[in-house]
């Protein structure tokens, strides 16, 4: 039961990536900046989470420990800032569809090595075939929905 409320959660979750990406857009109009829009919306989810891990689990917080050992485990704001900000700029450009087909087909390659690797922590995942054309497929999904836009 718990694995099926958690592929439920990692659905709606992955539902909420092109709202997101279209309130954000329809903020960058009004404001006329992609990058304040970025800014404003990290902003919030900050305040968010820190209100979060204050009221959930304020007992068990260390800044310390990751400052000391990993400089890269700090990284993970550039990147949510360089998500967010292309998921401002590019689909009104591209269309949502072909951005989140590829913005996926990319989470995919990139989870696919991750697992092979075994990096963060993950066991390793051998790569298969079946993998390798699901990618291609969402690419060439892409591909079209960009062609039948033209």
């Amino acid at each position: 039961m718990e694995k099926l409320l958690l592929l439920f959660f990692a659905l709606i979750a992955g539902s909420f990536q092109p709202i997101q990406s279209g309130v954000n857009a329809t903020l960058r109009t009004h404001i006329n900046s992609a990058y304040l829009t970025g800014a404003i919306s990290n902003f919030i989810g900050a305040v968010i989470m820190l209100l979060l891990a204050a009221s959930i689990e304020r007992n068990n917080v260390s800044l310390i420990k990751p400052a000391a050992d990993n400089w890269w485990l700090w990284t993970g704001g550039i990147l949510s800032a360089l998500i967010v900000l292309s998921t401002v700029i590019v689909p009104g450009r591209i269309g949502y569809a072909t951005f989140f087909g590829l913005f996926i087909a990319g989470q995919l390659l990139m989870s696919i090595m991750i697992d092979f690797f075994g990096w963060f922590g993950g066991h390793k995942v051998t790569i298969n075939i079946q993998e390798i054309f699901g990618i291609l497929l969402l690419v060439g999904g892409s591909w079209l929905i960009t062609r039948s836009h033209s």
